[in-house]
């Protein structure tokens, strides 16, 4: 399986790595060890069954992909105390706008409902968004 080149910093070291999310599911991708971001732009997480067999044929196995964002472990929204994940202020698909310094801008723990809330209030024109009428 080839690795990209970073679509952010253009470097090379490029490595597969695993994110874990809020609901415990797992996804690979390629991240880069140069600026820490996935490579890829658009985002592209790569099948399992693809992953797997690629590995094995490298003699290594899909459960030894190193963990690079786990959030499995939620954290109360700070608006209702129901379970959230971590927000953006600066949401990576503005990242043309932001500049790299986007993951320097605050986080909060939303829940769902309002981490869409707000979504249909701040960027409601962001591709690949729901807002909660769209659920």
């Amino acid at each position: 399986m080839k690795h990209p080149i970073c679509s952010h910093c253009g470097a090379e070291d490029v490595r597969m790595r695993k994110q874990i999310t809020s609901s415990g599911s797992i996804q690979y991708a390629w991240r880069c060890a140069a600026c820490n971001r996935w490579a890829e732009n658009p985002m592209k997480w790569i099948p399992h069954d693809l992953l797997k067999k690629a590995l094995e044929r490298q003699g290594k196995k899909i459960e030894d992909v190193p963990v690079i964002e786990d959030y499995s472990t939620l954290t109360p929204c700070v608006i209702c105390s129901n379970p959230g994940e971590f927000h953006h202020w600066a949401p990576q698909a503005y990242e043309s706008d932001f500049g790299v310094e986007w993951t320097a801008w605050p986080t909060a723990a939303l829940c769902l409902e309002h981490h869409r809330q707000w979504h249909s209030i701040v960027t409601p024109t962001l591709v690949n968004h729901k807002t909660k009428d769209q659920k």
